[in-house]
């Protein structure tokens, strides 16, 4: 691995996501972030996929746009509130929450068990010294030390969250999902969950099967684990155990229309295999 002063090089899916989103950094503390980046070991990946299926790339971005539009909801519905990202991998995703809602936090804590040492250094390189941005070493499925090492860094349980919990539900199994969000339940369903999830193979559209089950195999052989998928119908129920208060469910045919006023690249159902949901705990 270089160094962070010649460019971090990495081999994650995290930063084969931030190749293909790198448009939604093109200003403020984001490109600046980016600019300290190598993206040379992921591209090989990048080029597999993209073959695998010409959308790979328009998949993601509006993934992430639509988790930007959904983060942006929630925060206008508090004052002042706390921000949790789950498996935060490369994402600034906490410097552009900073940066945009400066007066409403009270801090955000990007947590993950990889790349938070080489984060908090180019924080540095690029000198962004805002002492409530915490990153936080702790695998999320494990909810004492998730729990211990928050608590550590100033996260306070008592106070309004909004938890991001990108890209990851596809990798854990259902329990670990379950426990993990129990963690940040409260009885007056004062925290809310931004997420995205993979569709089940039944809910896509047949002329999507051969892309979404190639990308599938590719993603497999490069991340060593199976790809978990689910219906809208799963994930509901699933939520229903945590007794969860549904903001709102969107599939990429609806998240293409509401951030561009129109379908240019997803129009059906089940299109991009992906959904995105919101909700309270």
């Amino acid at each position: 691995m270089k160094t962070v002063v010649n460019k971090l090089s990495v081999a994650s899916t995290s930063a084969l996501v931030l190749l293909n989103t790198r448009s939604l950094f093109e200003a403020g503390w984001g490109r600046e972030y980016l600019s300290h980046i190598d993206f040379s070991q992921v591209e090989k990946m990048s080029a597999e996929m993209g073959s695998a299926g010409p959308l790979f790339g328009d998949i993601l971005l509006l993934r992430k746009k639509m988790i930007r539009y959904l983060v942006r909801q929630l925060m206008m519905q508090r004052s002042y509130q706390q921000v949790c990202i789950l498996a935060a991998g490369l994402d600034p995703l906490g410097l552009q929450i900073a940066e945009n809602y400066p007066e409403q936090l009270k801090g955000i804590y990007e947590v993950d068990n990889a790349h938070m040492k080489e984060k908090r250094e180019i924080y540095k390189l690029i000198s962004y010294n805002d002492k409530r941005l915490q990153h936080v070493e702790a695998d999320v499925t494990n909810t004492q030390q998730l729990m211990e090492a928050l608590m550590s860094a100033g996260y306070d349980p008592q106070l309004p969250t909004l938890i991001v919990f990108e890209g990851i539900i596809h990798y854990i199994q259902e329990e670990q999902f379950l426990r993990t969000m129990r963690v940040f339940c409260s009885r007056i369903r004062n925290n809310a969950v931004v997420m995205e999830y993979l569709i089940h193979n039944d809910d896509i559209p047949v002329a999507f099967h051969p892309v979404m089950e190639r990308m599938q195999e590719i993603m497999e052989k490069n991340i060593g684990t199976r790809v978990r998928q689910y219906s809208r119908k799963k994930m509901l129920n699933l939520l229903s155990l945590l007794e969860a208060e549904i903001e709102g469910a969107y599939d990429l045919p609806t998240a293409e229309y509401l951030l561009n006023g129109q379908n240019r690249h997803f129009h059906n159902h089940g299109d991009g295999a992906v959904e995105l949901i919101a909700f309270h705990i």
